[in-house]
Formats: structure tokens, C-alpha cells, sequence
């Protein structure tokens, strides 16, 4: 009798904690399928009160100011290559900077046309809606630096910007800028950038400490041998699609 009366005592603690154990599988779950949403960075100034500073000096000032974050959502299981690829990100009264280094198993760059399919090529990929929602600017560049330069709401057709708009976005990267077909050897890249902000042409943009927009980065390579899809931030679709605003991450200008 003691035995039974000692069982009937644990059954009744352990159902007493079930609920509990339940309602943090939930929560954990909610948290996972809002993972997207949660995720924020902070943009730092850097370079105040430098007007058009050289690339060079942008990316040694990345370098030494600005910590590099990782791409590493891979998010669909028949594209399971992942480049090792990070980006930093900084602004200041001018201009917003991107930096890409990107190591991968191999590397194509065949377009040269500005909002050309740079999709295709070893390609790096920033997506920025200002006010955060459906609506945001695609900015996607190959490893040669030929760009790419869109404004959409989501569903409707994108308006691209002009070749003098594209033009005035600097850049510089490691590789050159001529083109080459697909070399299937491991390679090294980095590209740098400082985009006007007079470039996101539907907008006036100057950001201050403050400000949030919300965004998400890219690498692909959609006709290289071995395509590859990979994010910041997770996008719960069934086919790779980064046109995706509602799974863009946070962003806070400081």
C-alpha cells in the first residue's frame, strides 16, 4: 500500500508540471516560426562628415569598425550548397556601404549590362524597404560588380533606375570588372560599395540615429553549376523566392 500510495504521488507531480512542459514547447515554437521577424542589426555611421570617401578607405574602416555578418540560412533542401559568404553594412549622410566577401566553389561573371540577370553570375544581394512593408528596393550586383538597381511593391512590376542612377553606385571588387565564363575552382572574392542615397529614387532617404527600416542579404548563383540559394534571414516558402519583404530582418541606424 505504501508502493501504490508513493506512485500515486509522483503520477500526480508529473501531470502537475505536463502543462508547463507544453505551454514552453509552444513558446519555443512561436519563437522559431518568428525567428524573421525578431531578427535585427544595428547600422553604425561611420566616416562622418566624408564626402565621396575612396572605396579603399570604406573598406579599411569596415574592416576595423564594422563586425561581419554571417549568410548562413540555407533555405531549401534541393539547394543545399552554402558559400561561405558575410557582409558588413554602415552609412553616413551621403551614402549606405556594403561590403561582400564570398569564398565558393566556383565563380561566373558573363553579364555586363546594368539591371542585367547579375542573378545568374556569382551574385550578392541587398533588399531594403524603408518603410517596412511590401514595399522595397532590390539592389543585386555580380562578382564584377555589374548592378542591378529595382523599386517595387510586392506583386507589381518592378521600375528599374536609370544607367545614370546605376552609375553613380561606386564600386570596386577583388575580381576585376570583365567578365569571365564559370571557373570551377575555389575562389576568393569581395566587393565593395557606397550606394547615394539619392539612388533609392522613390524615396527621400537621409537616415538618422534612430531610424528603422527593414531589409535582408543575398548570395546566389542561379545558372552556375552548382546553384545556390542562401539568406540572412530564414523565407519560409516552398521555392527559392527572395522577393519576400514580409521575411525581412530589422535594421536600426544608430
Amino acid at each position: 500500500m505504501k508502493c501504490a500510495g508513493l506512485c500515486a504521488l509522483l503520477l500526480i507531480a508529473w501531470l502537475n508540471q505536463l502543462p508547463e512542459s507544453i505551454a514552453c514547447q509552444q513558446g519555443n515554437q512561436q519563437i522559431e516560426n518568428s525567428d524573421h521577424k525578431n531578427k535585427t542589426m544595428k547600422v553604425q555611421q561611420i566616416l562622418e562628415g566624408f564626402s565621396n570617401p575612396p572605396l579603399e578607405l570604406i573598406s579599411e574602416t569596415l574592416d576595423l569598425e564594422i563586425e561581419s555578418l554571417k549568410l548562413d540560412v540555407v533555405n531549401w533542401e534541393e539547394f543545399p550548397y552554402h558559400p561561405d559568404v558575410t557582409v558588413q553594412i554602415a552609412y553616413n549622410d551621403d551614402e549606405l556601404f556594403l561590403q561582400y566577401k564570398v569564398r565558393e566553389q566556383s565563380v561566373k561573371a558573363e553579364i555586363t549590362k546594368s539591371n542585367g540577370r547579375v542573378w545568374t553570375d556569382s551574385c550578392v544581394e541587398f533588399f531594403l524597404s524603408p518603410e517596412g512593408n511590401d514595399v522595397y528596393y532590390n539592389l543585386e550586383m555580380n562578382c564584377i560588380g555589374t548592378a542591378l538597381l529595382g523599386y517595387r511593391k510586392k506583386g507589381d512590376p518592378t521600375i528599374h533606375a536609370s544607367e545614370e542612377q546605376i552609375a553613380s553606385i561606386r564600386r570596386i571588387s577583388s575580381l576585376g570588372s570583365s567578365p569571365f565564363p564559370e571557373l570551377k575552382k575555389q575562389t576568393e572574392w569581395q566587393i565593395t560599395v557606397a550606394v547615394p542615397w539619392e539612388v533609392f529614387f522613390k524615396h527621400d532617404l537621409k537616415p538618422v540615429s534612430g531610424t528603422k527600416m527593414r531589409g535582408n542579404f543575398y548570395k546566389c548563383g542561379d545558372e552556375l553549376s552548382v546553384p545556390h540559394f542562401v539568406s540572412w534571414t530564414k523565407i519560409k516558402t516552398d521555392k527559392p523566392a527572395f522577393h519576400m519583404p514580409e521575411f525581412f530582418g530589422g535594421l536600426e541606424f544608430e
